[in-house]
């Protein structure tokens, strides 16, 4: 089975997303209980959730200018990346003030919501993938397109591949966010994946009358 490139950041993806909750969970009882053993365990589970994210967001940037993408997956993407890096950036301010500090329930919450934030950008990037079908291979990427932009993870161009990638991926992000933020540029809005919602919640759903059999000459 031949790995790409820009399939290593949903590879690596799901540690952060384990270890958030856990940490999150463990920090909070040890805030509530005083244990100091679990104390430890959370200040070490911020370490570990950190790089972990460190890790998936490096491979999460090279991806972005790996694959194919519209402008409503790029506005989409642009979120999902931004969301994920200030997940990243969280995590690490709460690790560096555990590593002084017990845990308390400012920490815990901080956690909480981190949390939540990164349920909403996993939810982004699974309505990339499986409803624009960005990255998924013979779909938007074939042939050339996908040699070109995605080389074999164990091919000897990989590494260099990845980095390179990476920088130009937080370039982009970042020269993105200055664009929207002083407003010379607008997302789509249904990027956010609101109208996606509204959308799925106002379908009606057909009832057993509203099925009628198919009706075939004898």
């Amino acid at each position: 089975m031949e790995m790409r490139v820009h399939e290593l950041h949903p590879t690596l993806i799901h540690a952060p997303l384990a270890l958030l909750p856990s940490t999150v969970v463990v920090d909070l009882t040890a805030a509530l209980t005083g244990d100091p053993r679990l104390d430890k365990a959370g200040r070490t589970l911020w370490w570990t959730t950190a790089a972990s994210g460190l890790l998936a967001g490096f491979a999460g940037m090279a991806a972005s200018q790996e694959v194919k993408a519209d402008r409503h997956s790029r506005d989409m993407m642009f979120l999902h990346g931004l969301g994920n890096v200030g997940i990243v950036l969280g995590a690490f301010g709460v690790a560096v003030w555990r590593t002084g500090h017990r845990s308390s329930l400012v920490s815990s919450l901080v956690g909480l919501g981190s949390f939540a934030l990164a349920a909403y950008t996993g939810w982004l990037g699974g309505e990339m993938v499986y409803t624009h079908g960005v990255g998924v291979k013979e779909l938007t990427m074939k042939g050339e397109d996908l040699d070109l932009l995605s080389p074999s993870l164990t091919s000897r161009q990989a590494p260099a591949r990845l980095l390179r990638d990476a920088v130009k991926g937080l370039g982009w992000l970042l020269g993105r966010a200055r664009q929207v933020f002083t407003g010379r540029e607008r997302l789509d809005p249904s990027a956010f994946g609101v109208k996606a919602v509204e959308e799925k919640l106002e379908q009606p759903s057909a009832s057993p009358s509203d099925v009628r059999p198919e009706l075939r000459p004898v």
